[in-house]
């Protein structure tokens, strides 16, 4: 496995953020297919047809049906491990902004923050290490004690609380209502949205993708963008590029809808909590992936049993489904953007925290596609990284 630090000290130089970038070709793609339709798909369509690019987008199954529906979707830039990394999700968060203000308003988006605590020293001493780390990026977060806690969490019974954090610029969405809305847009400015339709085949000339191989006839195409998440590997394969994506499961309980309680999302040992704006709440067993050695159903319950330890109003609440994502995760741990395989109108855009990239993906590869420009602050994660190793 790519150490990703050291693959991110060798290239951070070239990513300083909001760089201007270098023109990479002339010929401005008219004809653009997008194979996948979770979040990135469907933010990289918005943003394309928008620019006026014709825009066929194909999903294989339905909208959100991988891992994006089964996504906790929490918009951070807290969790990132390296500047380069962390500034790529800060503009992520500035995007959903942006977007915010762009859709009217329209997308289910919460902006109340972030509440982590910890119950022992050895933790407690890692997350207050963490916050000066990104405080020194110039990050808007900060140390709160017990009362701060409360009273950010009114609802809650947080028991021992040996040090806490609050993240005031993050937040959440639901991202399948998220994509409904940027698709809807898309469509509604002329692009073109099919599904259910499998890919079955590239059309590849020397340097170049023609058009896609579907089992409903063949699409033309100036340009190709992989954005099937783990899918994107056997596409990819289909011109003979391997894609270095890994998975992890995630468990998520989902509950019928409650009465508003929790405007933050909220990071308790041992459990991630949030309230979508529908009322459900979403909870998980943590950040770093779950264990499957026992059912989605039982784990699921357990779950929710743990996260009622700290909201007990959710003793009550009545599970609405259990859904096991599989997480795509490049092998390295960071973003794979870019063209591949030497193919020249070939593209890929597969990452972890995709939720919060989504926008700012979105505009970039619209900018390299449609512009001809090499972004510098996608220098370090481009395709190519892997066969230079």
């Amino acid at each position: 496995m790519i150490n990703r630090r050291k693959t991110l000290g060798l290239l951070g130089a070239a990513a300083t953020f909001g760089s201007i970038g270098r023109k990479l070709h002339a010929a401005v793609p008219k004809n653009v297919v997008i194979i996948g339709a979770g979040i990135l798909g469907a933010s990289i369509a918005y943003h394309l047809v928008k620019r006026g690019a014709q825009v066929t987008l194909l999903e294989k199954s339905k909208p959100s049906s991988g891992a994006t529906g089964d996504s906790f979707a929490y918009l951070n830039a807290s969790t990132k491990p390296s500047r380069p990394y962390y500034d790529l999700n800060l503009a992520g968060i500035a995007g959903w902004r942006r977007l915010q203000l762009e859709l009217s308003g329209t997308l289910p988006l919460q902006w109340g923050g972030a509440v982590y605590w910890r119950d022992e020293p050895t933790a407690a001493a890692q997350l207050l290490d963490s916050l000066r780390g990104y405080q020194g990026w110039g990050y808007a977060g900060r140390r709160i004690d017990e009362g701060e806690l409360r009273h950010l969490l009114p609802n809650s019974t947080p028991g021992r609380v040996e040090a806490a954090a609050f993240y005031d610029q993050e937040g959440t969405v639901d991202p399948v209502g998220a994509v409904d809305i940027l698709l809807a847009r898309a469509k509604a400015m002329g692009a073109t949205i099919e599904y259910p339709v499998e890919v079955v085949g590239l059309d590849v000339t020397t340097d170049r993708v023609r058009g896609v191989k579907t089992n409903h006839g063949k699409i033309e195409a100036d340009a190709v963008i992989l954005a099937a998440g783990l899918g994107s590997q056997s596409l990819a394969s289909l011109v003979g590029v391997k894609l270095p994506l890994t998975s992890s499961a995630g468990v998520l309980v989902h509950t019928k809808p409650q009465p508003a309680f929790l405007e933050r999302v909220v990071f308790a040992p041992g459990n991630t909590i949030k309230q979508n704006p529908d009322g459900r709440v979403v909870s998980g067993g943590g950040h770093e992936g779950s264990n499957l050695t026992t059912s989605p159903e039982e784990q699921g319950a357990q779950i929710l049993r743990d996260a009622s330890r700290y909201f007990p109003r959710l003793k009550e609440a009545a599970i609405e489904n259990v859904t096991v994502g599989q997480r795509v995760l490049p092998i390295d741990g960071f973003p794979i953007l870019g063209f591949l395989g030497g193919y020249r109108n070939l593209y890929v855009a597969a990452t972890h925290s995709g939720v919060t990239l989504a926008p700012v993906i979105g505009q970039y590869v619209t900018q390299e596609i449609l512009e001809g420009v090499i972004l510098e602050p996608l220098a370090p994660y481009r395709p190519g990284r892997f066969s230079a190793a």
